[in-house]
Parts: C-alpha cells; sequence; structure tokens
C-alpha cells in the first residue's frame, strides 16, 4: 500500500513539474522584449580569412558614431572559412568554389541582412555570381576602394596595389582605377610571391606578425621607388600586419574603406526608413 501511493505521489510531482515548466508565469511572459522584426541588418559574409573579417566588424564597431550600445550597428556574421582558396580556384578554374559562395550570400539573406560586405578581395572575381544569388545589395569592396582613392587622393595618377596573386592577376583594381583614369602599379613578380603572399599566407595561419610586416614593408618600398602616390592594400590581411607609419605615402585600407561604406549604407537604409 505505501509502495502505491509512493508511485502515485511521485506521478503527481512530475506532472506539476511538467505543468510548471511548460507554462511561463506572467512575469515571465511580461519579460519579453517586443523587438521590431524590421531591424535594418549589416550582413558580414566571412571566414576568407577568419581574422580578418574580426578584423572588419571591429573596424566597424569602432568607427561608427555611436554613445551607446543601442546605437550600434545589428550585424549578422556568417563566418565560412571551408570556402576554397579563391587565388587556387581562379587560377584553376575549378568551380566547386560557386556552392559555398552561393551559401554564404543566400543565408545572410534568409536569416534577415539587408545588405552584405565581404571582407576578401579576391572573391571580389566572383562577385556578379554572388549578386546574382540574392537580392539586396552586395557592396563591391574594390569598385568603393578606387572611388575612394579618387576622392580622397585627387591628385593621384600612379597608385601601387599590395594585394593576392589572384587579386593581381585578375586586374580586379586595374579595371576600377584605369576607368578613374589611375595607373595600378604593382609588386615584382618576385616580390608578390616571396613577400606579399608568404605574409598572407603567414598571417591566416597565426605566424609571427613582425616577420610579415617587414616582407610587406619590403613590398611598399618597393612600389613607392616606382613612383606611386599612394598604396591601396588590396588584401584583407595585409592590414593585420602592415604598417601604415613606415610607409613613405598615402596608404588606404580596402578593409577600413569596406567598413566605411557598410556604416553610411546602413544610416543610408535607416534614413529612407524613417522618411
Amino acid at each position: 500500500m505505501m509502495r502505491k501511493r509512493l508511485v502515485t505521489w511521485c506521478l503527481t510531482l512530475f506532472v506539476m513539474g511538467m505543468m510548471v515548466g511548460c507554462c511561463p508565469s506572467a512575469r515571465q511572459v511580461s519579460t519579453v522584449p517586443d523587438v521590431p522584426a524590421s531591424h535594418i541588418i549589416c550582413g558580414i559574409f566571412g571566414g576568407m580569412g577568419p581574422e580578418a573579417t574580426a578584423n572588419l566588424y571591429q573596424l566597424i564597431v569602432t568607427s561608427t558614431p555611436a554613445a551607446k550600445d543601442q546605437e550600434h550597428i545589428p550585424t549578422l556574421i556568417y563566418s565560412l572559412p571551408q570556402v576554397p582558396d579563391r587565388t587556387a580556384a581562379i587560377f584553376s578554374g575549378d568551380s566547386t568554389i560557386f556552392p559555398y559562395l552561393t551559401e554564404g550570400v543566400t543565408r545572410l539573406e534568409k536569416s534577415g541582412a539587408s545588405f552584405i560586405a565581404i571582407p576578401c578581395n579576391t572573391v571580389h572575381y566572383f562577385y556578379d555570381h554572388m549578386q546574382r544569388s540574392v537580392k539586396i545589395p552586395i557592396i563591391h569592396m574594390i569598385r568603393e576602394t578606387a572611388a575612394e582613392v579618387a576622392a580622397k587622393h585627387p591628385g593621384a595618377k600612379k597608385v601601387g596595389l599590395l594585394a593576392t596573386s589572384g587579386t593581381i592577376r585578375t586586374g580586379l583594381y586595374e579595371k576600377e582605377l584605369t576607368a578613374l583614369g589611375i595607373e595600378v602599379v604593382k609588386p615584382s613578380p618576385e616580390m608578390v610571391e616571396n613577400n606579399v603572399m608568404k605574409a598572407v599566407y603567414s598571417i591566416k595561419a597565426h605566424g609571427d606578425k613582425r616577420q610579415a610586416e617587414e616582407w610587406l614593408y619590403e613590398a611598399g618600398k618597393e612600389l613607392e621607388a616606382k613612383g606611386v602616390a599612394v598604396v591601396v592594400l588590396g588584401c584583407t590581411e595585409i592590414p593585420l600586419a602592415f604598417n601604415a607609419a613606415r610607409s613613405g605615402v598615402p596608404v588606404v585600407s580596402a578593409t577600413q574603406v569596406l567598413a566605411d561604406r557598410a556604416i553610411a549604407y546602413y544610416q543610408k537604409l535607416v534614413r529612407a526608413k524613417i522618411n
């Protein structure tokens, strides 16, 4: 008899516990905030590489004119480091990269992003494919960087480019800068392979930043010797080690430009929504 009563008592307690767990109190319900579903959100498709992605978000945060948390930009970051090497894909013509790129931008769109920023210069070789995959705009990092050079350095006729061999080979910056009447000067092929690419892959592998800085310093000095008026850091890993204070000419970081444009685009959408 006692055993039967004990079982009944345990079952009663179990049912009561389930009811409490499934039916939160009025106080619990009232604490859930009413978050608007119409927030304008910045989407970042990253992972190419991860540290460069973190750097972009940091620049967006530090460059946003905000006095408190609530004035910062709502942001979705999708870091997908498994995207195949962009330079290798360009050189080999390997199409297996496309599903990764489509996945990256469409996931952000489906998750509510209003526009997308991609902190990787080389992947902009596939910009048209990514933009066709979504209805929301993707900021063209290279086009915006070229516009920044022309606006901030109107007298510059020769611009030096520090970038991956993939970005250089595709002529992405040459296309945009030449259209603005600016000549693009590149490091020698030996300097690209022995200094720039070594620095880029070293940074991705958490290598010695001081060594990477020296490699990039030498590449920058070679460009200065060729008479450039400005040096463009056309790879998102490069600003992580390049010391602009050691440069003899002004430096334009494509990552900073992308951060500034993301902020400006967000503010533009907010104003349009208010009006």
